[in-house]
């Protein structure tokens, strides 16, 4: 049976708006009444019904978290990062998954603004459509887009520097010797993806080396996605003798290609990975990677919310975090002069 907010007026012997002021937090109540609410509430195991409260009150203490991939390491980083900040100031963060699908995350979008979170923190799967995310914003809903952007879409947006670390990537392979450069990639809608591939394509022509369009292989953002899309590079006549992973799925999905192939890393095919993982400083040789600061991604993003909760009007915020060149086994000895800068 659900017990109400009249079952326990009626326990304690007061009026139902008393019952409600004592068990909201909100309005007159005497200390008699409110200890005699809170204890009939404890005996008949009263739970709040989240909506109406927030009807009363205007908020609900909740946040809602929207990413690409629950699956993913990535994510589950900066969800905790988002979550120690959040959580201190007595929130609570609420995790939906768009499996990057543009339709489920509008979905997801549409379950928050029922359910009436405080503030949304949204992934995009696309770079260009956010209507949905628009509607918020004129909602003046709380918004803040992390780790991708959405073009035109004017709210705070904490990113790392993807170009800046692509170029890092490419510029270490071209030090070691590599000036034909595969890229194992997922859908470039995406924008950190597309700024990956930019600042890949950059660090090339600034070494005067023409991209080649069929260097690109491109798969979902999964392990499996990976595997296809490298596998479609390294059966090439003419395969790069290098390649670029530009997220943590990608990269496992390589490297279980190129074991697959029979092919060893660095001696057939060197290997720069974008994204940090414990597993990566684990296989021989360890991978030399593009280390993202995760962690703080999600608590960066967890401040620019709560300084909007607070009352902040100022114009939007775009943060960008830097990322760190970790040169480790995989992709041979430096050839060149060529200096791999941190990004």
């Amino acid at each position: 049976m659900v017990v109400t907010i009249r079952d326990v007026a009626a326990l304690a012997e007061v009026s139902q708006a008393t019952a409600a002021r004592a068990l909201g937090g909100y309005g007159y109540v005497s200390s008699a009444s409110r200890r005699a609410v809170l204890a009939a509430a404890e005996q008949l195991g009263y739970r709040p019904n989240n909506v109406a409260r927030a009807l009363v009150s205007g908020t609900t203490r909740t946040i809602g978290l929207i990413v690409g991939d629950i699956e993913n390491p990535f994510f589950a980083a900066a969800a905790r990062g988002l979550a120690d900040v959040v959580e201190d100031e007595g929130y609570t963060l609420l995790l939906a998954n768009s499996d990057e699908d543009l339709e489920r995350e509008r979905q997801a979008v549409d379950v928050f603004r029922t359910q009436l979170v405080d503030g949304l923190v949204v992934a995009p799967v696309s770079g260009n459509d956010g209507t949905h995310l628009r509607v918020l914003a004129a909602d003046r809903r709380p918004l803040v887009l992390m780790d991708r952007a959405i073009r035109g879409l004017q709210v705070d947006t904490a990113l790392v520097d993807n170009p800046g670390g692509a170029r890092s990537a490419v510029r270490h392979l071209l030090a070691c010797g590599h000036d034909r450069i595969g890229v194992v990639s997922d859908a470039a809608e995406i924008s950190s993806t597309a700024e990956r591939l930019r600042g890949y394509r950059r660090a090339l022509r600034d070494a005067g080396i023409e991209p080649e369009p069929g260097l690109v292989s491109v798969g979902p953002s999964t392990r499996a996605g990976g595997y296809q899309a490298a596998r479609a590079l390294l059966e090439r006549a003419d395969r790069p003798r290098a390649i670029f992973t530009l997220n943590n799925f990608m990269t496992a999905g390589a490297v279980r290609a190129i074991r697959d192939l029979g092919l060893s890393i660095p001696g057939d095919v060197a290997l720069v990975a974008f994204d940090e993982l414990e597993w990566t400083t684990l296989v021989d040789p360890p991978i030399t990677v593009v280390a993202q600061p995760v962690a703080e991604l999600g608590r960066t993003v967890g401040s620019l919310l709560l300084a909007r909760l607070r009352g902040d009007d100022s114009p939007p915020k775009r943060t960008r975090l830097r990322t760190e060149l970790i040169v480790r086994g995989s992709c041979g000895p430096l050839l060149s002069s060529i200096t791999p800068a941190r990004a």
